[in-house]
């Protein structure tokens, strides 16, 4: 998987880009999120979105701005699709999600922790725009800013499950870590209490199980906080998704609950040596 390096990235990105739209009928809105170009409008029975998602897309690309002349023709291809009511309401919400998927990671380079050892690793992963109208409780639509690529994550061809591949950049000092408009923080916190020291090359991080949290002090999203306790390579880890964020985030606003419920068990790691 290639790894796109933070330092790609020249300029601090307008954070919030989401939020509660009014739309007058059929006078459609316009927005160029990353490289996707994304269009709505509403006509008395029917909301339209329409979007051109360029053939390859680069995760640096996180500024975003509405477009002056909103009826611009899009290049092609050019992806359309249509919601039938009744009668439509002049509001609609734009709102960030997390992946719909796992999201596997793979470090720059291998994380150790030695035997007794705890820290905290800050990873970012990808964010899909979604569309909610009063009344439904689905969104109209909901697809990725940036569409990441596929990867199966399991012991064998046969054990697992398919998941999304992201370029990232953990960092344990999250001031390093590039403040983008289009992919959400999650702090994960490992504990290995074991005599030996872990290490891991993958994790997989089950972000459909993860709240959404928006933090105006530090211009970030957040997930709630993973803990990770290592005992022993005679066992799996064991992994907990707390109900908080943690201190650094500051106070935070809730944006999305999780799209599934949270289970009790999660293959994070093909493997811990």
């Amino acid at each position: 998987m290639s790894l796109v390096s933070d330092v790609l990235e020249t300029e601090t990105p307008k954070m919030k880009w989401w939020g509660e739209q009014h739309f007058d009928l059929n006078r459609p809105k316009s927005w160029q999120f990353g490289s996707l170009l994304f269009r709505l409008s509403r006509g008395l029975q029917e909301w339209r979105m329409e979007y051109h998602r360029p053939a390859v897309q680069y995760d640096y690309e996180q500024q975003w701005h509405a477009i002056d002349d909103p009826e611009f023709s899009f290049p092609s291809p050019v992806h359309i699709e249509r919601y039938m009511f009744k009668n439509t309401h002049e509001d609609i919400q734009i709102m960030p999600r997390l992946a719909d998927r796992s999201v596997v990671i793979r470090p720059v380079d291998p994380i150790y922790i030695p035997a007794g050892q705890r820290g905290t690793l800050y990873i970012s992963t990808p964010l899909w725009v979604a569309g909610f109208v009063s009344g439904q409780k689905e969104p109209l639509f909901d697809i990725p800013v940036i569409l990441p690529k596929d990867t199966w994550f399991g012991p064998n061809h046969r054990t697992g499950e398919i998941c999304y591949a992201t370029a990232v950049d953990g960092r344990t000092d999250l001031h390093q870590l590039k403040i983008r408009a289009f992919r959400a923080v999650t702090p994960i916190e490992f504990h290995n209490t074991s005599h030996e020291q872990l290490r891991f090359d993958r994790m997989n991080v089950p972000v459909p199980a993860l709240p959404l949290f928006y933090s105006e002090s530090t211009g970030r999203l957040w997930t709630s906080q993973i803990k990770v306790l290592h005992e022993g390579i005679d066992r799996p880890p064991r992994i907990r998704i707390e109900n908080r964020t943690p201190p650094q985030a500051g106070e935070v606003i809730y944006v999305h609950p999780p799209r599934v419920p949270a289970g009790a068990l999660f293959n994070m790691f093909e493997s811990l040596f």
